[in-house]
């Protein structure tokens, strides 16, 4: 059993050192199995298997910077016999760690965030109700979000991105699509997520496709919501975030009466070109400073997006863990093209959070991609907004950022739900035929 003020004195310098990027001298307080728990313990989602424990603290570290900013110190420490929680404190938040200390150092450190409502969210304004979607050969769990009152609503159906498989759009403890739709049916508008069909059904590698992967599910779930007898059937829209905002044109051009489509941090095409790729430096490192080891990989990637964007596979080959029948439907669709052919009002939704001085590159990559869609052809009632500050699933937070942040949680920031609803709202009240 170790002493309260030994277990007391370990925990206070191990979080010393962590907060200080001392990833080395934390790591040196762990015992073997320590060590062994730090790496077990990593959410699989953020990491990978070849990550030591100092690597997984330095990961740890950019995610919460990325999220609360600078450290700012060690605060209130809690001990339950050899169990000690740490309060850290950062310049805008706090984040709670846990350690097992044993006689022999810190046999475990671990971060247990949950995800929590957005402060815009006001329960009390709207109801949920789980609802089924026929999607044909399966069925789909969903959740519709329907304001206080007796309607009809304008609503609106929300896609997830890659990667997101349910409704909630559940990455880490954040939430994307919970918070737009708590935040959207807070401000009146009705909302139906699902969750993909990935989530609970097998696909075969032959029906690997855009279609069979997101538009046909879509489609259903457009059906489902217009049926709701609370909705304004002519005010049914689509907001799909990433891959599902890609997908929104082909979406509502397969449907047919969609009353708009809100891309949130969509690409305006569906590849990438191989010559244009300096932004992928800052996947490898946050400051894109790549030794020669990872100038190889990029390189390697490289070769893969030409691969990709000139159609170089097989049908059955796997690129980027997917068969090539997706990328060959991911190839053959024209976004941009698409927006600007189906004629609705559209909403593109784009972000821009990156250290302008160490990431001069991925900040002006990320501008390029925005002007790709400013230059686009929209219809009427069409919005192009960039979100300086705001990184892929619109969260407020720090440059240069990192992916882990998601991990700690945070909330899609206010003024998008706001313009997004305000959007909404506008172009339903002059959509022909309209209740709202």
């Amino acid at each position: 059993m170790v002493s309260t003020s030994t277990a007391e004195e370990m925990a206070r310098q191990f979080s010393t050192a962590f907060l200080d990027e001392s990833f080395v001298d934390a790591a040196d307080l762990l015992t073997e199995t320590g060590r062994s728990a730090v790496i077990d313990s990593f959410p699989d989602a953020f990491g990978d298997a070849t990550m030591d424990s100092e690597e997984v603290f330095e990961t740890y570290w950019w995610g919460l910077y990325s999220q609360y900013g600078t450290p700012a110190g060690v605060g209130e420490l809690r001990l339950d016999d050899n169990d000690v929680a740490v309060v850290l404190e950062f310049e805008d938040g706090t984040e709670t760690a846990r350690l097992d200390i044993g006689t022999e150092g810190v046999e475990n450190v671990q971060f247990s965030p949950e995800y929590e409502p957005p402060a815009y969210a006001d329960e009390s304004a709207f109801n949920e109700r789980d609802v089924t979607i026929d999607a044909g050969d399966v069925d789909l769990d969903g959740v519709l979000a329907v304001p206080e009152g007796d309607g009809p609503f304008p609503a609106v159906v929300l896609v997830h991105g890659a990667g997101i498989h349910d409704p909630d759009g559940t990455a880490g403890a954040s939430k994307i699509l919970k918070d737009l739709a708590w935040g959207l049916a807070s401000r009146g508008i009705a909302t139906l997520r699902y969750e993909k069909r990935l989530a609970d059904h097998e696909v075969a590698d032959g029906n690997y496709t855009l279609d069979t992967v997101v538009v046909d599910d879509a489609v259903a779930a457009v059906d489902t919501l217009a049926a709701v007898d609370e909705v304004d059937e002519r005010a049914v829209f689509l907001a799909g975030h990433s891959q599902g905002g890609m997908c929104g044109p082909r979406i509502a051009d397969r449907h047919g009466d969609v009353a708009g489509v809100a891309a949130l941090d969509a690409r305006a095409d569906s590849t990438q070109d191989p010559d244009d790729l300096t932004f992928l430096r800052y996947e490898f490192e946050l400051d894109g400073d790549l030794s020669e080891d990872q100038v190889a990989e990029l390189e390697r990637e490289r070769e893969t997006v030409r691969r990709l964007a000139e159609g170089d596979y097989g049908d059955d080959e796997v690129l980027w863990g997917r068969p090539g029948t997706w990328h060959r439907s991911m190839r053959n669709y024209n976004p941009a093209g698409t927006a600007s052919a189906v004629d609705i009002p559209t909403f593109v939704l784009k972000t821009c959070r990156a250290d302008e001085e160490v990431q001069a590159d991925l900040a002006a990559w990320f501008r390029d991609e925005f002007e790709k869609w400013q230059a686009v052809a929209l219809a009427d009632g069409s919005r192009v907004e960039l979100y300086d500050g705001l990184d892929h699933f619109f969260q407020d937070g720090f440059a240069p950022t990192h992916p882990v942040s998601l991990f700690f949680g945070g909330n899609v920031a206010e003024r998008v739900v706001s313009d997004l609803a305000e959007w909404v709202s506008e172009v339903a009240a002059n959509t022909p035929n309209s209740a709202s």
